[in-house]
């Protein structure tokens, strides 16, 4: 007798059909299976086929409100000569947006025009239009808003932009400034984490804040903000000094490990000299040091706590520097080096009809040649400015920079003075208020994906359209191709259904199309020291603590601590503000539901006890935190694991909307406080670079 699978139970209880599909709430694009009855979603779980099928996170589960707001966009608009939008057709949209695209391409050529985006939802669509046929070359994910510098620190150091951890199998776990347990992301990660902690691994948590995932670490170091860097490298001089690298893994897989040693020791980064620098007794930085280089696996990260800060490239590239001398590097227990699955475009355009860009992408000329993603809180430049070159139209797909970027102020100006600009959500943000044409895309519950995940193995998702499309909103496949037939090039764009892209996009994976449609989900073995076939995809074919790339490029080529570009409290503004995320919420999605909203409806900024009193503040109370460009009234909850003379905000990527009956006007927007503070080689927005001073509102 065959064993009813827990899919078959549920169908049968509750009457549901289940459709494979992807949650794309937050970046880490968790498989799902999507339970619907009479069109429509009412239930939302893990995939039981992936090997990191979880249990849903509180924003997934309650992911369902997406496919029935009410506030949801429905329809294009067009915003008329008085600021009032009104609805238009699709076809007028194609036709208004390809007209103005053809003129800007032929006054100042397809780099004057931008599409940002977020999320990677089916972006390999608008990829292959604006970049390999309208010829422009500032295509870009919004990285620069994220996890920027850790991605070029993994570039630089291991020829990986997104590695990942095996908490499961390690026994010295390492974050830097990375609160796993908080937001909640990367479930399949977090739970292998709290295995750790059972099964006996060690958790040190480095964060001038007490977080979630501080609370359970059994060391928690309370570093001064930002100076991350200066503790790692003195980890690096403590390890060098005693010999306690791995000696055969440096001799072998390392580039430049000996200069490196030499510029560690020379440059006099001891754990005395940081004790004064970090906060952190030179004592407790030995014992930390110690323990790492001899403890295996263990592992060495960090993330937002990090690239925050104008110097968190280079911190970061000293973190990761860490597991290489100590030989955990992609194995068992230690940072792992992501293999991805064999995925093709879904569009097939000849060699000889891909547009060769005129100019380089606009980040190159704005300095950052090297940044893997567009610096988006420097397009007020090029577009205010024509610096380094005219910048006319600018497209954002469920990214909403008027609250996520620094300097709202800025940016809107910067909106006025474009000649297009076009926003595709799924609701009305205050991007899209901005905006001259506004089209609604599909939620993740109507559309079909194709795409890789953040597990640490080859993983290929593919999602299904669950249930028909709201209104008249399209995927973004079809808003592509709509436009690419208004530009001309409509030829590419053939498909009767979604799944004849999708068989072009999966036709190199090892199992058939029928196959993967039913499962949802591929994924290959999860191989672990792969550089003993491969290398490393660095140009030296190693880990580089000794970067060639940087060095050609005029960058210092090794880890160094810096901090002359941070901006430090003084008198008139004697806190450090330091962001935080919500458990609860991420970005656009989730503002307007109203099970999360009542959870956590409002954000707020945290004062340590001490402070509060001086400043005569009590829990509760009303605050106003004022930069050199704004200032912001905010609730106040006074916290004892923040550092004194530390204000942290939990921003949520946007409270205080001005969009949705559920969101609008709840919380604070802090970022008009903010001023475009970025790092000067990743172009990484420095969020945690910003002083204020704190009194009772």
């Amino acid at each position: 007798m065959n064993q009813t699978s827990t899919s078959e139970i549920i169908n049968q209880i509750r009457g549901t059909k289940s459709v494979p599909g992807v949650c794309i709430i937050c970046p880490w694009h968790c498989p799902t299976e999507v339970f619907v009855r009479d069109n429509k979603v009412v239930y939302v779980r893990g995939n039981e086929n992936a090997p990191n099928a979880t249990t849903r996170c509180v924003k997934g589960v309650s992911s369902i409100h997406l496919s029935r707001d009410p506030d949801r966009l429905l329809h294009p608009l067009k915003k008329d000569k008085n600021g009032n939008f009104k609805m238009i057709t699709w076809d007028d949209a194609f036709s208004i947006i390809a007209e103005k695209l053809l003129d800007i391409k032929e006054k100042y050529g397809p780099e004057a025009v931008g599409y940002l985006w977020h999320l990677d939802s089916n972006e390999m669509f608008s990829q292959q239009l604006f970049t390999q046929l309208y010829g422009t070359p500032n295509w870009s994910g919004h990285g620069a808003a994220c996890d920027q510098s850790r991605r070029l620190a993994g570039l630089m150091t291991y020829g990986h932009p997104l590695p990942t951890k095996d908490y499961e199998n390690s026994r010295l776990i390492l974050l830097w400034g990375e609160d796993p347990l908080g937001p909640n992301q990367s479930l399949h990660e977090n739970r292998e984490l709290v295995e750790a902690l059972k099964k006996g691994a060690k958790l040190v948590v480095v964060d001038p804040y007490r977080s979630r995932t501080a609370e359970k670490a059994h060391e928690w170091l309370p570093i001064n903000p930002g100076t991350d860097g200066a503790l790692a490298l003195a980890m690096t001089h403590r390890i060098i000094e005693t010999g306690a690298y791995d000696a055969d893994f440096c001799e072998n897989y390392i580039y430049g490990f000996e200069v490196y040693a030499e510029h560690i020791q020379s440059n006099g980064y001891t754990p005395q000299w940081a004790e004064s620098i970090t906060g952190i007794d030179a004592k407790r930085i030995i014992a930390i040091a110690d323990e790492f280089a001899r403890t295996k696996p263990a592992v060495a990260d960090g993330l937002k706590g990090i690239v925050n800060y104008t110097n968190g490239f280079q911190s970061l590239r000293a973190i990761f520097s860490l597991n290489a001398i100590t030989g955990n590097m992609d194995g068992p227990g230690c940072i792992i080096l992501k293999e991805a699955g064999p995925l093709a475009p879904p569009l097939m355009i000849p060699e000889e009809d891909v547009a060769v860009p005129q100019r380089p992408i606009i980040s190159a000329e704005m300095g950052y040649p090297l940044a893997p993603d567009i610096p988006s809180q420097l397009f007020p430049k090029a577009v205010l400015e024509e610096d380094p070159y005219p910048l006319k139209a600018l497209f954002f797909h469920i990214v909403n920079p008027a609250m996520a970027d620094p300097n709202t102020a800025l940016f809107k100006k910067m909106m006025a003075a474009l000649e297009l600009s076009v926003t595709i959500d799924v609701y009305l943000s205050e991007t899209a208020q901005l905006s001259d044409i506004v089209l609604p895309e599909a939620s993740m519950f109507e559309r079909a994906e194709v795409r890789e995940s953040l597990w640490s193995g080859p993983q290929v998702i593919m999602a299904q359209p669950a249930i028909p499309c709201l209104g008249s909103s399209k995927p973004l496949y079809d808003i592509m191709r709509g436009l690419g037939e208004k530009m001309g090039y409509g030829k590419y764009f053939q498909w009767e259904s979604w799944e004849d892209w999708a068989k072009v996009a999966t036709a190199y994976l090892p199992i058939s199309f029928e196959e993967l449609k039913e499962n949802g989900v591929w994924h290959g073995e999860l191989r672990y020291h792969k550089y003993l076939e491969d290398g490393f995809m660095t140009s030296t074919g190693r880990v580089e603590v000794y970067s060639e790339t940087l060095s050609e490029f005029g960058y210092d080529p090794m880890p160094a601590y810096d901090d002359t570009n941070r901006v430090k409290p003084d008198a008139d503004y004697p806190f450090q503000l330091i962001n935080g995320k919500s458990q609860y919420h991420c970005g656009t999605h989730t503002q307007n539901n109203p099970y999360l909203m009542a959870i956590e409806s409002e954000n707020w900024a945290e004062l340590n006890p001490l402070d509060a009193q001086k400043l005569g503040i009590a829990d509760g109370d009303t605050i106003e935190l004022a930069s050199p460009i704004d200032k912001v009234k905010i609730a106040v909850r006074l916290k004892e694991g923040l550092k004194p003379g530390i204000v942290r905000v939990v921003h949520g990527h946007g409270f205080g909307r001005t969009m949705g009956s559920v969101a609008r006007g709840k919380g604070t927007h802090v970022n008009p406080i903010f001023d475009s503070v970025v790092n000067d080689i990743s172009g990484g927005i420095g969020y945690n670079e910003c002083k204020v001073s704190v009194r009772k509102a």
